[in-house]
């Protein structure tokens, strides 16, 4: 370590690092103190490598002493004169340095530049930070790739929920329709025609019998769907075809169809719904129409009758969505056949059979009495039936199967006896439950004559007739087993109708 001695005083100051030749102002007498050559103490050696490498980055300039100033009131300072070091005794922190550049006039224009460069070199950044954080382009596929599988199940999703909503609505009216069947089982088991013609739509109907019948002529050969008449031949016998003009409208097919309903149908013996036919599923029995602006979903009711031929159908339906369902279509197979033996039957003589039992009553003969092949015997004249009738009693006898009991009651109750009633009888293969009907019906003949009944006595003697009429004497004619009633309201009063289906009843086998 160099030392620096004042030569006045003695004062000692530390003089490493400081250059030759540099002077400064003792701080003890105010004397100025020389720097020896090459910044050495005076009298001393060069300093050495290691001493300059020592003495810090700024080499010697920094042990510079300050560049003199003229002091505040004092005398002015020669440029090189020693100055107390920053730091030292007698240094005064206020005063200003003496060395390095003039002071210059302060200036904004660094900042604003400043501010500039920095605001340019924020925004690169946010880019730069913006661009380094987006995705790559694979990042970019795996996004779109998964973009599209939810676009995907998004779509699935709705379809599904599409697709139940429209299940919903289809089976609305279906589960509502299968409710019908045991309310129609029951309308046609009491005969509560009524009841079943309210279940009906008509205007429905008659308008999707109309669509039918536009797109196929053959639907107007229908007596139910179509309004027209039985077709006749020539010589006036009926050919079996029916020949419509138009199809019915909601009032006709009402009375046409609920008549057939009512006369072929109701009353019937064993009257069931077959439930399992009806669920066996929507492409099984369900169906779809379209009927005017309106689309119908339903199911088919199916109704077995025993002894009437092929089953029943009866389409109950209603709008999409809807549980307001309504019968819109009615299906027969044996219909045709029916209507056109009540009503376009050609009549065959009295040699006729019974259909449904070959017995004949053997005063019946074989052949024409007229038949000149077969003379009548003098001998042995033709007998006259009317000759030998028993006076009027009641029979006394009524059947035992209980839709031969059925029919008893109707007939007592309503005053007649529709179709189905009627083949309910026909097809009793039991002969002596079929003679006991017989019987019946005239002790009912008997209490109508008796009372005067004039509805009762035509109704009952024209079901004798009907059923039996091949069992009387070939000599009795319609108007001699029928108490008809005349245009003007005429009716005979005579036992004699009564007393001939006696006789009949008491010539009927039964073995």
């Amino acid at each position: 370590m160099s030392t620096i001695s004042c030569k006045s005083c003695g004062m000692q100051y530390d003089g490493t690092g400081l250059q030759a030749g540099v002077q400064f102002q003792c701080t003890q007498c105010g004397s100025m103190v020389a720097v020896g050559a090459a910044g050495a103490p005076a009298g001393g050696k060069r300093p050495t490598a290691r001493q300059r490498k020592t003495a810090g980055p700024a080499g010697p300039r920094a042990a510079r002493g300050p560049v003199p100033a003229r002091a505040a009131g004092g005398p002015p300072q020669r440029r090189g004169a020693a100055q107390p070091v920053m730091g030292q005794p007698g240094h005064d922190p206020n005063q200003p340095q003496g060395y390095g550049p003039p002071v210059r006039k302060k200036s904004n224009a660094g900042l604003f530049v400043g501010l500039g460069v920095g605001l340019v070199v924020m925004v690169l950044v946010v880019v730069v930070i913006v661009m380094s954080s987006g995705p790559s382009p694979q990042q970019q596929q795996e996004v779109s790739k998964e973009d599209e599988a939810k676009q995907r199940r998004e779509e699935a999703a709705r379809r599904d929920a599409e697709t139940i909503k429209n299940n919903e609505a289809v089976m609305k009216p279906v589960e509502a329709s299968k409710g019908y069947g045991r309310a129609i089982e029951s309308a046609l088991r009491t005969s509560d025609a009524k009841t079943l013609a309210g279940m009906f739509d008509w205007k429905a109907y008659a308008l999707y019998n109309g669509d039918l019948a536009k797109k196929d002529e053959q639907y107007l050969k229908s007596p139910l769907i179509a309004d027209g008449e039985w077709e006749k031949n020539a010589d006036g016998r009926y050919s079996g075809r029916y020949l419509g003009t138009a199809a019915r409208g909601p009032e006709s097919l009402n009375a046409r169809v609920m008549g057939y309903i009512e006369n072929y149908l109701m009353g019937s013996a064993n009257i069931t719904w077959d439930e399992g036919k009806t669920n066996l599923g929507i492409e099984k029995s369900g169906f779809k129409v379209q009927i005017g602006a309106t689309e119908y979903l339903g199911l088919k009711i199916f109704i077995d009758i025993k002894d009437q031929g092929k089953t029943k159908e009866f389409w109950v339906g209603g709008p999409r969505g809807s549980t307001d369902v309504v019968i819109l279509n009615f299906i027969d197979p044996g219909m045709q056949k029916k209507l056109q033996e009540k009503e376009a039957k050609n009549e065959r003589g009295a040699d006729n059979r019974d259909p449904y039992n070959n017995e004949r009553d053997p005063r019946n003969p074989d052949r024409d009495p007229k038949d000149p092949d077969n003379p009548p015997d003098p001998d042995n004249p033709p007998l006259d039936p009317d000759a030998d009738l028993p006076a009027v009693a009641k029979t006394g006898v009524t059947p035992t199967d209980a839709a031969l009991v059925n029919c008893i009651n109707d007939l007592k109750r309503i005053g007649a006896l529709n179709e189905a009633r009627k083949d309910t009888i026909r097809k009793t293969t039991d002969k002596a439950e079929k003679k006991a009907v017989m019987g019946a019906v005239i002790d009912i003949l008997i209490d109508a004559v008796n009372s005067k009944d004039r509805t009762l006595k035509q109704n009952a003697s024209r079901l004798l007739y009907d059923i039996w009429k091949n069992f009387s004497a070939a000599e009795w004619k319609e108007d001699d087993l029928v108490y008809k009633i005349d245009f003007g309201g005429a009716q005979s009063d005579s036992d004699m109708t009564v007393r001939r289906w006696l006789w009949t009843y008491n010539q009927y086998k039964t073995d």
